[in-house]
């Protein structure tokens, strides 16, 4: 980059999932670590007055759905409409699963785009913005480059592995990312959650395609609740929350975490996505209905109050009136706090896409309208339960325009599901854990008054 201003202005733009974002903020941190101090990084969104000066954007693109690969083609064209119009930015690069799914087909229908890096060639990019200018630091000091915050909420997304070798014959991602789990270094994790709690962050979201294949392939006993354990033992005032866990995955060691370390929120996320034996078996995924209810009812049993979310898809190949209702009664007789539903979407290179039988999008529609709109009727008696009780909530911010604090309990993970939303005349600081008494419910969010602070 060495046509580029001597303090660089550099514009990062995160789209799709939570591993994304952790990627972002690692590339971030090596940018930091590697550039003059002058050097401006920005978190963006759409191209606004704010954005006129910068020399590059870096765009981390998702593929994993349609809807993800339109809202990324999108973003490329706004930025590149922008270019166009005003010279700026001088260098727009894409990184991530939309590159490394599309490269060919990028480079021919985008030639405006600088540069196109998959998921494995961020360090190639960071190579080509810093090029030879003096490192502020040598590279080996840090053995873990640190970790950008690209925001400053009080959460942040801990990716401990990448890459799935699970068959499910409707997705991309281990095309994409790899058809294994490779797990993080323990010692990397552990160092960037000490990094991310040193900096403010009180909710570490464990992420990856699938928690609990941690450590299975490169240590001989190391596992979830190994790593659960090592980082509740990390100094701080902190929650960790488990996200996205295969059903055959979880242990009896990783639910004994959960139930006996204070600093892991009883909740789980379980993807479970159709429960009808014959949607699991074209799915290629655990096929026994049976055997879900009895991992639900152990969850349940061995973590008291456990709160435990799930995703379910609608319209699969083949999927029938009787599967769809199979459906429904399962969400009613387990009642989810919180349930996540999307529509299939074939997607190219997948099992999935040469099955026959494919279900009219007027009706997979209809479903999935069907199944939000009784998940919000449980969600909203979960909510109306909860009135009266006491819960610890992490405050995240104020929103101005309704005179209202807004934060989450345990029970809440976030940019997923409802809110905590605190009355309170007094100032209040985002990072900051209270005490709260739930007045009142909506469907998704309730709302509290502080009791006390509790830190």
């Amino acid at each position: 980059m060495t046509d580029f201003h001597n303090n660089p202005r550099i514009g990062i733009i995160v789209l799709g999932c939570d591993k994304n974002t952790a990627d972002a903020e690692h590339f971030a941190g090596v940018l930091e670590q590697r550039l003059p101090e002058n050097t401006e990084i920005r978190s963006l969104e759409a191209p606004n007055e704010t954005t006129t000066d910068l020399d590059a954007v870096v765009i981390f693109t998702c593929a994993f759905i349609g809807d993800a690969k339109e809202e990324s083609i999108a973003a490329i064209l706004a930025w590149t409409a922008l270019r166009q119009e005003q010279g700026v930015p001088r260098r727009i690069y894409v990184a991530g699963c939309l590159s490394q799914r599309y490269r060919k087909e990028l480079e021919v229908e985008m030639p405006e785009v600088d540069g196109l890096f998959g998921i494995h060639e961020l360090a190639a990019l960071a190579e080509l913005l810093c090029g030879k200018r003096k490192r502020r630091l040598p590279i080996t000091t840090c053995r873990y480059p640190v970790r950008k915050r690209l925001n400053e909420k009080p959460y942040a997304f801990l990716k401990i592995a990448d890459g799935c070798g699970r068959g499910c014959t409707f997705c991309i991602i281990p095309a994409i990312k790899g058809r294994r789990s490779v797990s993080l270094p323990k010692e990397k994790i552990l160092a960037d959650a000490t990094a991310l709690i040193a900096s403010g962050v009180r909710e570490l979201n464990l992420v990856a395609q699938d928690i609990t294949e941690y450590g299975k392939d490169c240590y001989s006993e190391y596992r979830l609740a190994n790593l659960l354990a090592d980082l509740c033992a990390l100094q701080g005032d902190f929650w960790i929350r488990c996200l996205y866990c295969y059903p055959t995955g979880i242990t009896d060691a990783t639910l004994e975490q959960l139930a006996g370390q204070p600093k892991v929120v009883p909740y789980l996320d379980i993807p479970l996505q159709h429960v009808s034996p014959a949607m699991l078996r074209a799915m290629g995924r655990p096929e026994k209905t049976t055997y879900v209810a009895d991992l639900l009812d152990k969850v349940r049993s061995k973590v008291p109050g456990i709160v435990v979310r799930t995703t379910m898809m609608v319209g699969f190949p083949g999927e029938t009136d009787a599967d769809h209702h199979a459906m429904l009664d399962f969400i009613q007789a387990q009642s989810f706090p919180w349930l996540g539903a999307f529509v299939y979407s074939p997607e190219e290179d997948t099992p999935a896409a040469s099955l026959k039988n494919r279900v009219p999008k007027r009706i997979a529609q209809q479903r999935f309208d069907t199944i939000m709109q009784t998940q919000a009727a449980i969600t909203e008696q979960f909510n109306q339960m909860r009135i009266g009780t006491m819960d610890q909530v992490l405050i995240e911010g104020y929103d101005a325009d309704m005179g209202i604090w807004k934060g989450r309990s345990r029970a809440e993970a976030p940019e997923v599901d409802g809110m905590m939303l605190i009355e309170h005349d007094g100032p209040l600081t985002p990072g900051q854990f209270i005490q709260a008494r739930i007045t009142r419910a909506e469907v998704y969010d309730v709302y509290g008054r502080v009791v006390r602070d509790s830190q």
